[in-house]
């Protein structure tokens, strides 16, 4: 166990500011808005103020508090509100991009990098969390949302197979040791596609349904991600239409990939279908806590994934790895990243793992 969290201990209490921090996100999203509408240079500006959060994130120290939930409305009003920005935000930079706004190669460049980075660290997060919830419109938000992950039936395998099969070979989403980071691309893709087919036929064969059936998730999953596509077509052609498509999927869609390499790697569980805390790592600066809405507090949404993110409980105990944007960038680059998580996964082997876990690392 670390001295971090080892002194570390949660604390709960009113704290007003507690709900208004989560306002960075829509802040950064509207940065990026203005800059997308100037042009030229601007167009980064959103990427730099993101990057600037995540920079000065990585000097603090973590933070264990517990979010003030009195009035918890306004975190589920805030969250709705950054999902439907982001939407706007992508359909106004395919509009942009289908009526030639970005004239300099500097501004285009900076507009695709900057939409893409944001919709991972901004769109991504409020979407996850949406889908977890248990209250219909939320719930129907989050999975209308799913269009800026470019992936409608992520919510199938995600919710079902990877919360049940965590931190073992069953997991479509897990990154086993040894994995590089490309590696993991090229198992976790197919699996899931997989595996949300053989649950989606499970359904409507179950029901006596034939596979068309309008009435089967599939079918409206891909009517509703076809219609985003007609929008993103209507506002940009074919030019806004593969380029925002490129942003979520070179971005949300394949970055979050890189999330669940990051926070799943090397981990093993001995107890499939029984989740304990340390079946997974933690980033606790309060940066990442806030943009991530409380992502990156694994363990928490683990152990109850309908559990609002304002709900979580850092572990002050578990696993933890450095910063989430230093994680990320050293995947791309193994050598790196596997001289950053063996010295922690030893650790992890030596002081978190049980006995048959240990047998079977």
């Amino acid at each position: 166990m670390s001295t971090a969290t080892q002194n570390a201990s949660p604390s709960s209490s009113e704290n007003v500011f507690d709900y208004f921090k989560y306002l960075l996100s829509p802040v950064i999203l509207s940065s990026h808005a203005y800059g997308l509408w100037v042009g030229g240079n601007y167009t980064w500006v959103g990427l730099a103020l993101l990057l600037g959060v995540l920079f000065f994130d990585a000097f603090l120290k973590a933070d264990y508090s517990i979010r003030s939930q009195r009035h918890a409305w306004i975190y589920d009003v805030i969250v709705s509100i950054t999902v439907l920005a982001s939407f706007v935000n992508i359909l106004f930079y395919s509009w942009l991009v289908g009526n030639d706004h970005f004239a300099t190669t500097s501004s285009a460049v900076g507009a695709f990098v900057s939409t893409l980075f944001i919709g991972f660290v901004i769109g991504a997060p409020p979407v996850h969390e949406l889908f977890h919830r248990e209250g219909l419109f939320l719930r129907w938000l989050g999975r209308i949302g799913q269009c800026l992950i470019f992936d409608p039936w992520r919510e199938i395998t995600h919710v079902v197979t990877h919360h049940m099969r965590v931190a073992t070979p069953d997991d479509p989403d897990y990154a086993r040791r040894g994995d590089t980071v490309y590696g993991h691309f090229l198992r976790t893709f197919p699996a899931q596609w997989k595996e949300s087919y053989h649950l989606e036929k499970m359904m409507w064969t179950k029901r006596g349904r034939k596979w068309y059936d309008p009435r089967n998730a599939w079918v409206f999953k891909a009517a509703y991600f076809g219609t985003f596509l007609a929008v993103l077509f209507a506002l940009g052609g074919w030019k806004g239409l593969l380029l925002s498509s490129a942003t979520l999927f070179f971005g949300p869609r394949m970055l979050l990939e890189v999330f669940n390499y990051c926070n799943h790697y090397g981990l093993i569980s001995a107890t499939p279908g029984r989740f304990e805390k340390h079946h997974t790592w933690n980033h606790i600066t309060p940066m990442v806590r806030i943009l991530a809405l409380e992502i990156t507090n694994h363990a928490g949404h683990h152990e109850d994934s309908y559990k609002p993110f304002y709900k979580l409980e850092p572990d002050t105990n578990g696993p933890v790895q450095p910063q989430f944007l230093l994680c990320v960038i050293l995947a791309f680059v193994p050598p790196l990243f596997f001289m950053m998580i063996k010295p922690l996964l030893k650790h992890w082997d030596e002081h978190y793992a049980t006995p048959q876990e240990r047998e079977i690392a």
